[in-house]
């Protein structure tokens, strides 16, 4: 009888040692980038619940959590991270910073200033590489055609290297300029030297619509700007080389017919008669 409450005994110590270990208590931690330095503002969620908490500018946090639980660890600019939590007194969580992320946000304004979309008061839109070469075109302005909203391309002739005509969200004079101006890598350039380009040669064009988006270029730049960005030997890794060829032919039509049975010859009086011979 002795031993039975012995056993007992030890079989509720165990159970409530098991149960206290699996109550949730409050874990705590922090939150480094990949220098060490602290990541401010984190998000950390218990995985599957709605229990989160952030860091402090320390990038130190506390939430209430159990040994078992997954805490999901994001931030602004960096990969998401997971991490078990266990027994151990306090969490250290390293996040990756993601360069890919900062590439997207940051879209070039008037001048080559550089600034996040949310940061803008007006309208722009951007061309990646990618996007403007997908379909093979001969010249941007046939890459840029039906991709951007508000944005009307058309030649005013035929020919290889013809002027383009573009009209940025429509006509605003009926006797002015209507087009928007280029600017190539900072520099401002004659309109028909887009279709002189290279697609493959450009890195990303922005579209800035409307005069407040283009208000540092002035008067120029009342009808929108095309600001397009070339390549640059300046990025890290491997190099790459690509190859690509695209040949164009002009010839013409037909020509007009010229006449020249009559009044081809030459108007001298040869034989002194009044006549002239033709």
């Amino acid at each position: 009888m002795h031993m039975r409450k012995i056993v007992l005994f030890l079989m509720l110590l165990i159970l409530g040692t098991v149960l206290a270990i699996a109550q949730p208590r409050v874990v705590t931690g922090k939150v480094l980038d990949g220098n060490g330095e602290p990541v401010a503002g984190a998000s950390v969620l218990v995985k599957g619940t709605n229990t989160g908490a952030s860091a402090n500018s320390e990038g130190q946090f506390r939430i209430t959590a159990k040994p078992g639980d997954v805490l999901v660890i994001t931030a602004t600019n960096f990969t998401r991270s997971e991490v078990k939590v266990n027994n151990q007194p306090t969490i250290s969580v390293n996040l990756v910073r993601s360069e890919n992320l900062i590439e997207e946000v940051v879209v070039t304004t008037a001048l080559g200033i550089r600034r996040q979309p949310k940061a803008l008061g007006y309208a722009t839109a951007k061309i990646s590489n990618k996007d403007l070469t997908q379909a093979t075109p001969v010249n941007i302005q046939n890459g840029l055609t039906g991709k951007v909203s508000g944005l009307n391309i058309s030649t005013t002739n035929n020919s290889v290297f013809g002027d383009t005509r573009i009209t940025l969200r429509g006509i605003r004079s009926l006797t002015g300029n209507n087009q928007p101006m280029l600017v190539l890598d900072g520099s401002p350039v004659p309109l028909n030297q887009l279709n002189r380009l290279n697609p493959n040669d450009v890195e990303d064009i922005t579209i800035l619509k409307g005069a407040s988006a283009a208000a540092l270029y002035g008067p120029d730049g009342v009808n929108g700007v095309i600001f397009v960005k070339t390549l640059r030997g300046s990025k890290t890794g491997a190099p790459q080389i690509r190859v690509s060829n695209s040949t164009q032919f002009e010839r013409v039509m037909f020509l007009p017919d010229f006449q020249t049975q009559f009044g081809g010859g030459s108007s001298v009086d040869a034989n002194g008669d009044g006549v002239f011979d033709g």
